[in-house]
């Protein structure tokens, strides 16, 4: 394995590493089936078992580089949606980051734990929510490096599970950028990355969105006179009214980032009222390029889910006063889970916050649907309808605590919702498997 891991680690593209993997597990499956079938059922049980939080919890306190070593693969494995997973994983991974802030134990391991929670795409809500131990950890390691002797800098102080490739693997796909130098955020496990705010006015994260915040301020006047001149609006764009970072991760979630350039020479009351019949006349205004058809319609559809946001969360707020099946919750939960990837319009775009008041509304009634079920039943499944509802649940809060519209009473509501919510789950049995 070590000489597999050295040759791949030496080819010069994703593409020559795929093909050279393929042709070892060909060979391998071929010639020693045995050992392939054992490879391949030992990798399916290391897969199911870092999706379970409570293997994880085990292995943390068992005190040996080895326990470290799972921790690092869990990391890998833990697929993407399993918030409940990862809520176990960032407790046991903040414990462990504040001893070595603490005392210094194990911190090359740290530190290679920390390098894998960076890049890897599918850890980003780990990351945002640990961000400030991370850094810390980095901080103490360049500074133990600097007064460290150059000869005990080249020797070999890795342990053998985690002898450093000369390659990076993630170099060469470029998945994540470069981490941006240390910022200071709040320390609750849920809250996100914010800017502080005034009392009563939206908090914004610079690192989502890309825009410089001091020059918001000094926009916010002009924005507020735009707004109370009609001529004015017509040549509005998303960019004057600095809501190009939301509608860019809008159409990353809908795989349309390709045509940003059109978005962006639009407003956002004109980016919501796109329809089939005068989309080509907003595709002439903008003078540029081409969309084609299929990608038309998705807009299309797009938009009007846009549209219709605001009367689909008072229908679901009604439904939500009656009795609902658990086949019911969880696509209410599929709702809420897609429609906030949606951008919701600042105060560039218009006056007030109802948008934002009926989504924590109806999370707070989705909290007692998930509550009063969660309180009929002995052991709860992760792949169970309760479960995957739970799990829709925990990423629709944070996709709020990490959207710069909300405010921060809101912010604080929805992480008391995701508290209330873990702590009632963790008073039940539960099976991840």
């Amino acid at each position: 394995m070590k000489q597999l891991a050295e040759a791949l680690m030496q080819c010069k593209s994703f593409k020559e590493r795929q093909e050279r993997l393929s042709e070892s597990l060909d060979h391998l499956s071929f010639n020693y089936p045995d050992l392939y079938t054992m490879l391949f059922k030992d990798m399916k049980k290391r897969e199911l078992d870092s999706n379970n939080s409570s293997k994880i919890t085990k292995w943390i306190n068992n005190q040996s580089s080895k326990s470290f070593v799972k921790l690092h693969e869990a990391l890998m494995l833990v697929k993407n949606n399993n918030i409940m997973a990862k809520e176990g994983y960032m407790y046991n991974l903040r414990h462990m980051l504040n001893q070595t802030i603490a005392n210094g134990t194990n911190i090359e391991i740290v530190v290679k734990i920390c390098n894998l929670i960076e890049k890897s795409p599918n850890l980003t809500i780990i990351h945002e929510n640990l961000k400030h131990l991370i850094n810390q950890v980095n901080q103490l390691n360049n500074s133990r490096e600097r007064h460290m002797p150059t000869e005990t800098l080249t020797g070999n102080f890795w342990p053998n599970y985690f002898r450093p490739p000369h390659v990076d693997p993630f170099q060469p796909f470029n998945i994540r950028p470069a981490q941006q130098p240390s910022t200071s955020v709040w320390p609750n496990i849920l809250q996100p990355t914010n800017l502080n705010s005034a009392p009563g006015l939206p908090h914004f994260r610079m690192e989502c969105f890309g825009y410089n915040h001091l020059e918001m301020f000094a926009k916010t006047k002009m924005m507020a006179s735009t707004l109370e001149d009609p001529q004015s609006l017509e040549n509005l764009t998303i960019l004057d009214q600095e809501m190009d970072g939301a509608v860019a991760k809008w159409l990353h979630y809908l795989k349309l980032h390709k045509y940003q350039w059109f978005f962006n020479s639009l407003s956002y009351l004109e980016i919501e009222f796109i329809d089939e019949d005068n989309i080509d006349d907003f595709i002439a205004k903008v003078n540029k390029n081409s969309i084609t058809r299929g990608a038309q319609k998705k807009i299309c559809l797009s938009t009007k889910t846009l549209r219709d946001r605001s009367q689909k969360l008072n229908n679901l707020l009604l439904a939500l006063d009656l009795e609902v099946t658990p086949n019911e919750l969880c696509e209410f939960m599929s709702y809420m889970r897609d429609i906030l990837h949606y951008p919701i319009p600042n105060k560039n775009c218009v006056v007030g916050d109802q948008l934002q008041q009926d989504l924590v509304l109806v999370m707070e009634k989705l909290l007692n649907q998930l509550l009063e079920k969660l309180g009929k039943i002995r052991s709860l499944a992760a792949q169970s309808l309760l479960g995957m509802s739970i799990n829709k649940y925990l990423e629709c809060t944070l996709l709020i605590l990490g959207n710069q519209t909300f405010m921060k009473q809101q912010i604080d509501q929805t992480s008391m919702f995701a508290e209330t919510l873990r702590c009632r789950v963790h008073r039940i049995p539960r099976n991840f498997n």
